[in-house]
């Protein structure tokens, strides 16, 4: 059965820069792109050029970014048949500034997105696993992740931008996913985690049995936190060209992985492992859909870089 992912479809303008514009600088920049994106976009071609059956539900403008985007997603393999077209709506648009290290800066214009209705996304009989993300209205991925199932559905939430509104989400979802500043917005933190000794606070996110939680750490690679249990994955070691799109990367993959396991499962430390080289490779390659790895090139790249893990 397939992956079912509801979501926010973007066209991203991205224009690289020397650093980051700092509050009234004017900068200009080095080159400029036109490239797909959009958190649900992003995470249904992760998920498809990882090896899984993957159907997008979102919305577009009636505009030729809205088609490009549509021809995007189906050229990477996702099912698109689920795409509204929103008639005087413009497709969404995200402008990232991204500089040399890899940091980035974006701004996403919501457009079409925000008009993907809870009647848009309650058809999802039959499909083993359904992934969100906050790109799109609360109220919509509520119904996406709450319309009938026979039980076996796994719903994972990419709980991204951080909106408080979305913790009414948390008790409908088996796998939460966050990255540290993320997690701090949820428990009201001073400062972010940034160890996975300090991340172990996203145990106070669990509200249902067997509830796994995510936070991604960057370079210090992801943790997983279960009520009675945790594991650390460190990041493989890769210097970045581009970060844009890693994260959703990293879901995508985790969810590939998820589904090819199938009935034999899959430890949180493999889950990991998966979506870690994933996210490494996207890394190397500039913007968020064309940097997506395949299966093969992400179980070379396991294959022949070494990282561990422990129980913390």
């Amino acid at each position: 059965m397939p992956i079912v992912v509801a979501g926010s479809i973007n066209v991203d303008l991205i224009q690289t820069v020397e650093a980051l514009p700092r509050p009234g600088e004017t900068i200009l920049a080095l080159r400029s792109a036109r490239l797909p994106g959009g958190k649900g976009a992003n995470q249904a071609v992760a998920a498809a050029r990882a090896g899984a059956a993957t159907r997008m539900i979102g919305a577009v403008g009636a505009d030729e970014a809205g088609t490009w985007m549509t021809d995007q997603l189906s050229q990477a393999g996702v099912a698109t048949n689920d795409i509204a077209t929103i008639a005087g709506a413009l497709t969404g648009t995200a402008y990232i500034a991204v500089e040399r290290s890899g940091e980035n800066q974006i701004i996403v214009a919501s457009g079409a997105n925000a008009s993907l209705s809870p009647a848009m996304v309650e058809a999802v009989a039959g499909t083993d696993i359904r992934v969100a993300q906050l790109e799109v209205p609360v109220a919509t991925v509520a119904a996406f992740f709450a319309a009938p199932d026979d039980g076996q559905t796994k719903r994972i939430l990419n709980a991204a931008p951080a909106s408080l509104e979305a913790m009414g989400l948390f008790a409908l979802t088996d796998i939460l996913i966050v990255n540290q500043h993320e997690l701090a917005v949820y428990l009201d933190l001073d400062k972010a985690p940034s160890t996975p000794q300090e991340a172990l606070v996203a145990r106070a996110l669990i509200c249902g049995d067997n509830q796994l939680i995510v936070v991604t750490l960057g370079a210090s690679g992801a943790l997983a936190v279960r009520a009675d249990s945790a594991v650390h994955v460190p990041a493989f070691p890769v210097v970045p060209l581009d970060a844009i799109g890693a994260g959703d990367c990293f879901v995508g993959a985790l969810c590939a992985m998820l589904d090819q396991a199938g009935e034999t499962g899959v430890t949180d430390e493999g889950l990991l492992t998966f979506a870690n080289a994933a996210a490494a490779l996207c890394t190397q390659k500039p913007g968020a859909i064309p940097a997506m790895p395949l299966r093969s090139e992400i179980e070379a790249f396991i294959a022949t870089h070494v990282t561990g893990s422990r129980p913390i």
